[in-house]
């Protein structure tokens, strides 16, 4: 009986901590902001229970850029999708709004305590080493790694498309995609080759297959208010809870943790003796060895932080870029005009390249086609794969804003007052699809909108690192992979619209944007048929290049 007599009191500890936090009332009550529908759970189950932005985008369109909604026991909460708040959060004062707590343990529960759930100096540390193995010389250098990862599996397709009587199958893209980008991310970071796209059962393709729609995904009211009250709950706690507990999430969590970490800890065994005799290779693991041993002893990275880097990669680096990959496909099968004038631009550069006597395409020839950097730019922006990044306020602040906004009392003001631990949601999704900043048809998939639309104008407040999108963040907490992301996506998109024909099928237009703190296609009412996204491919006709 101890355990729930301890949940017991843990729950009513929470309670009056709630109700104490609920007064005075708080400085954020006149920003306006959707209705409450309930005390206990607040905003939150629209927020979270539905599909990727879609709170976001209704919210956003109703309130502005700046919006106050309620979490638990009506705690005021703060999305922003303002250009110049974001900058102050993200650039200007970085470190004074640290990572939530309860979400750095789930961070350290999946991939260890590595870049992802560092924050403050340790966070600084590390990023200075990771840094060198994802500069643009060393990214650039890696283009042969991703342009034979995507050869491989168009050899599969290909394959698949030739024994069919038709010439014309069905595959589940994001599998093959995420298989591909394990393989990328093996070889380009590691210089492994793990064989995944040839092996569907490989250790790590089993243990990473469905593990954020599983684990995060449709979650119920009851894991929701967990996860609003987990900011009264001691680190320490949580980390016991994820560490012992029976949920199933939490199981998940530590049986893909082990796997991958004994996948990490054979890499450094096979490489440890190269790299001690000065073999090491230009990826991304030996230039990370190298700057932590070129590193003044208090700067270098622990084992323990070395292998939590690795995991870090290995899951992030395929999961985001197969995602983004899945939703690019999905757009092109939408949008066939658009699929062909791609192709069109593929091949028509595929000509040149060896009409001058060369085989492979250069990251100078990628930077030379508009209409496919167009496109890349556009599923970017129309698809954040990380629609939210969760902040919280360390101190009292007062945060700037881009345009003034107006209040619950009619007051217009250019300044939003932010009490020390309000909890914040930066939205990822809405500032991508801000009209203002993007043009009136922000969301409308439209890759014109780079050569000839407001897309191309210089913004008044620069925030993200790729072309003032915030899909790869900016400022301290910038993606130090994004890079890497872009020419692997370049590389993926010519090899598989250069080659294939890509159309939609009948799940394919019942397509979610499933939340599940990385944005992932579902088939509606197929909940548990997992990561889906079904096209129908066959071999692209040649126009005569």
């Amino acid at each position: 009986m101890y355990p729930l007599f301890a949940l017991t009191g843990l729950t009513v500890l929470v309670l009056l901590y709630g109700f104490s936090k609920r007064y005075p009332r708080s400085p954020l009550s006149n920003i306006r902001g959707p209705k409450s529908s309930s005390f206990l759970l607040g905003n939150l189950l629209e927020l979270y229970q539905g599909q990727a932005g879609e709170a976001d985008f209704k919210w956003r369109s109703c309130f502005g850029d700046i919006i106050r909604f309620k979490g638990v026991f009506g705690e005021d909460q703060l999305m922003i999708a303002d250009p110049k708040a974001l900058q102050w959060i993200f650039h200007t004062f970085a470190y004074r709004y640290p990572k939530q707590h309860s979400r750095r343990v789930a961070s350290q529960m999946m991939n260890g305590k590595g870049i992802i759930w560092a924050d403050g100096e340790v966070h600084k540390r590390q990023r200075k080493i990771l840094l060198p193995g994802f500069g643009g010389p060393a990214s650039e250098a890696l283009l042969p790694v991703f342009k034979g990862c995507a050869e491989s599996m168009s050899a599969q397709w290909m394959e698949i498309i030739g024994s069919d009587n038709d010439k014309k199958v069905v595959l589940n893209v994001p599998t093959w995609l995420s298989r591909a980008t394990l393989d990328a991310i093996g070889e380009a970071a590691f210089d492994v080759h793990l064989g995944a796209i040839q092996d569907d059962k490989h250790v790590l393709v089993r243990s990473y297959s469905n593990v954020m729609k599983d684990i995060f995904g449709y979650p119920s009211a009851r894991q929701i208010f967990f996860q609003g009250v987990s900011k009264y709950i001691p680190a320490k706690v949580l980390e016991w809870m994820s560490n012992y507990g029976s949920n199933p999430g939490f199981q998940r969590m530590r049986a893909m943790n082990k796997v991958a970490t004994d996948v990490a800890k054979e890499m450094v065994q096979e490489k440890a003796e190269s790299l001690l005799e000065g073999e090491g290779n230009k990826d991304v693991f030996s230039l990370l060895v190298k700057a932590n041993m070129d590193a003044d002893a208090k700067n270098k990275l622990t084992e323990e932080e070395l292998l939590a880097q690795m995991r870090t990669i290995l899951f992030v680096g395929h999961e985001t870029t197969s995602n983004a990959l899945s939703w690019a496909l999905l757009e092109l099968a939408r949008h066939p005009g658009v699929q062909s004038r791609l192709r069109t631009e593929i091949r028509a550069m595929e000509a040149a390249v060896h009409a001058r006597g060369d085989s492979q395409f250069t990251t100078a020839d990628f930077d030379a086609m508009p209409y496919t950097t167009a496109v890349m730019k556009e599923v970017l922006r129309y698809h954040s794969v990380a629609y939210h990044v969760h902040r919280v306020a360390g101190r009292d602040d007062i945060l700037p804003l881009s345009q003034p906004i107006t209040t619950e009392s009619g007051d217009v003001i250019n300044e939003v007052p932010v009490p020390k631990g309000t909890r914040i949601v930066a939205s990822i999704a809405a500032y991508n699809r801000n009209t203002e900043l993007w043009g009136d048809d922000a969301h409308k998939f439209n890759p014109d909108r780079w050569l000839e639309g407001v897309a191309r104008e210089k913004k008044a407040v620069s925030i993200g690192v790729y072309s003032n999108l915030m899909t790869f963040l900016g400022g301290a907490h910038a993606c130090i992979g994004w890079r890497f992301a872009v020419i692997e996506i370049q590389a993926f998109l010519v090899e598989m619209v250069g080659k294939f024909e890509f159309a939609m099928t009948d799940k394919a237009e019942r397509i979610r944007r499933e939340a599940c703190r990385v944005m992932v296609p579902t088939v509606e009412g197929e909940a548990n048929g997992g990561v889906q996204l079904p096209l129908s491919i066959s071999i692209a006709r040649d126009d005569g290049y």
